[in-house]
């Protein structure tokens, strides 16, 4: 559960390094962060080969324009209206990645994935983010700095450019990726951005709240009875957990109810705070910061797919049912 403490909060950033999964989740396999490093012997036939199915791509889709000094083809969709992000910006894209086949291996539309009959219920379908950097492979850097917000645009990266003799279960060695990208926001602080969300948050809510010390805001719906929630307590909670933006990605409410002792490690420190604001049948609204949630890195699921992305902030419907 996101209100629980993952393995992605003591996942070390070097890890991510080059690593597709920091902003894609894979749909097809477990494409691995860092991919296996073998030299293959046959290596020149794979480059011939890899250069033969781009060119008979390229022929086929009818593009004419010549690729950039990496190799890169950049093929503007929309032209958006905005500005371009530059090194080191902050991006939240929709995406779909393909093999120069047409085999979908990662996307953000879960229609695209049931499409592709690679759908998982397991995984929530939604934008991505990520720093313009060398967290992401050099094609995504390139491709990034050329769109304009609020435009979409196809890349052709060559595996030079992306993942080269490396191989995974879903890109095999030497594999031309193909994105097709819908650019909808960029931003240089990701601090400063979620802090910004949260107060336009508050203001289309019609929430007026002020924060606690460490940033977490509580908005009281119900006001409950008895003693307030404190060390040494046993909280049962239903809870519903959402993004700023609406997106929900975990919920109790059609299962069973959540346990928590107080105070516990398993959960977030947004969480153990909030509960103390709140007492038996209160119910309310948490809206935690990302210090007090997962952080600068997010959290990965057992597959190493993002399941809370890096600088989100979480909010959380709870409602306490007993406390003993």
């Amino acid at each position: 559960r996101p209100g629980l403490k993952g393995s992605g909060e003591a996942t070390n950033r070097s890890t991510w390094k080059k690593g597709i999964l920091m902003i894609i989740p894979v749909l097809v396999g477990g494409l691995l962060l860092q991919t296996s490093c073998n030299r293959n012997d046959n290596e020149d036939e794979l480059k011939a080969k890899e250069r033969r199915l781009l060119e008979q791509y390229l022929l086929s889709e009818g593009i004419t324009q010549d690729p950039t000094a990496s190799g890169l083809y950049y093929i503007p969709i929309e032209e958006g209206t905005g500005d371009s992000p530059v090194e080191n910006d902050w991006v939240e894209f929709e995406y779909i990645g393909e093999l120069i086949d047409g085999t979908v291996f990662t996307t953000s539309y879960d229609s695209v994935a049931k499409l592709h009959s690679n759908y998982d219920e397991n995984y929530l379908y939604r934008l991505a983010r990520t720093a313009v950097n060398n967290d992401i492979i050099d094609g995504l850097q390139e491709g990034f700095k050329l769109m304009k917000t609020g435009g979409k645009a196809k890349l052709i990266i060559p595996s030079d450019q992306a993942y080269a003799g490396s191989s995974s279960p879903a890109i095999p060695a030497y594999s031309t990726l193909i994105f097709t990208l819908e650019l909808l926001t960029k931003f240089s602080d990701p601090a400063t951005h979620e802090r910004e969300l949260i107060q336009q948050f508050l203001a289309d809510s019609g929430f007026v709240a002020d924060s606690t010390a460490t940033g977490l805001y509580y908005i009281e719906q119900v006001e409950g009875t008895g003693e307030y929630i404190t060390t040494g307590d046993i909280v049962d909670v239903w809870y519903t957990g959402f993004f700023l933006d609406g997106g929900v990605f975990d919920s109790n409410i059609d299962g069973s109810v959540f346990s928590v002792s107080i105070p516990s490690t398993q959960v977030i420190l947004g969480w153990d705070e909030g509960l103390r604001l709140m007492r038996k049948g209160s119910k309310g609204i948490l809206i935690i910061p990302y210090e007090l949630a997962y952080g600068e890195l997010g959290r990965v699921d057992q597959y190493g797919r993002t399941a809370i992305p890096r600088f989100m902030t979480l909010v959380f419907e709870i409602e306490i049912d007993d406390v003993t």
